[in-house]
């Protein structure tokens, strides 16, 4: 096919800078900017460039089926892809003679070299132990979620509703989709608030749903929910030391994109020898330590928020 022939330059020119495509699911959020910056170094250190583009919604995996073709005739070395969906591109990538890394999202095994995620199940489900383990008496909980066909997302899903569902006392609502708009996301939060005056927490799955939720929140000054988000914004940041977001689980975007791109490096060079799955850690940020010096590392890897 085109695609395959396109796939992989011959390289002439011994003095050639290799590349490797970057994909994220959007450029929508922060987050993204994070997943770059770790990209970026991590290239740096080995000699490569970076190709980065994206598509500005989370939820288009024709564009971003595009940004792929378009990235195979410039020439890229190896591609690291977060993919919106999984449908939209996996017989593209399959018919690819590149290496392909899948990073935070839910390729299957037989389209990529090996996947770098966090256990998003994990993840949430440690959200669910917070939550849990902070509220005795049990009660009634929701969840705000993007969109339904993203595997990701499904994960972070059940990763909170099944170890609620699963403990005696607690009931969970949801999820409710919102495509991770921040209008939506406010005006969903606003129902849930005037329909169901016994709900005891809200669990969003992302960035945008998180912000989205807050924004509500805070306006209600509902300050008797526990609230708890997913990924990290200086924004959220600033909910949780306001009191609005009781805590996040942060990805550590910029560990994601380095390591993302380390083995996307690794398997231009000629590896073949990865595992299925490379668990990228994750940490649960809270308003009891959020103020670590660790976690600062964490949150701000740029180095621009000033942090204490």
């Amino acid at each position: 096919s085109k695609t395959e022939t396109v796939g992989k330059q011959e390289n002439t020119d011994s003095e050639k800078t290799m590349t490797i495509g970057l994909i994220p699911q959007s450029t929508l959020f922060v987050f993204y900017d994070y997943v770059q910056k770790g990209a970026n170094d991590a290239a740096a250190e080995a000699g490569y460039k970076i190709n980065y583009q994206g598509t500005t919604t989370d939820t288009d995996g024709t564009g971003q089926r595009k940004i792929v073709e378009d990235m195979l005739v410039t020439g890229i070395d190896a591609l690291a892809i977060s993919a919106t969906n999984a449908d939209a591109v996996s017989d593209l990538l399959k018919s690819l003679d590149i290496p392909v890394i899948a990073w935070d999202c839910g390729l299957d095994p037989s389209v990529c070299t090996t996947s770098v995620s966090v256990d998003h199940y994990k993840a949430a489900g440690a959200v669910a132990d917070y939550v849990i383990e902070h509220s005795p008496e049990g009660g009634k909980f929701a969840v705000i979620s993007t969109n339904a066909g993203n595997a990701v997302i499904q994960q972070r899903e059940k990763g909170f509703m099944d170890k609620l569902a699963a403990t005696d006392g607690f009931e969970c609502i949801g999820p409710f989709y919102t495509d991770g708009d921040l209008e939506k996301t406010a005006n969903t939060t606003q129902d849930l608030l005037m329909e169901n005056s016994d709900l005891k927490g809200i669990f969003m799955v992302n960035e945008g749903t998180t912000e989205g939720a807050c924004q509500t929140i805070k306006n209600e000054k509902r300050e008797d929910l526990l609230v708890f988000g997913y990924d990290t914004s200086e924004s959220l940041i600033k909910y949780v030391y306001d009191g609005v977001l009781d805590g996040m689980v942060s990805q550590n975007p910029y560990g994601l994109g380095y390591n993302s791109v380390k083995q996307a490096i690794a398997a231009a060079q000629g590896q073949t020898d990865f595992p299925e799955l490379i668990e990228n850690d994750s940490v649960l940020v809270t308003s009891d330590n959020i103020h670590d010096k660790d976690i600062i590392k964490i949150l701000d890897p740029l180095g621009t928020m000033n942090l204490q």
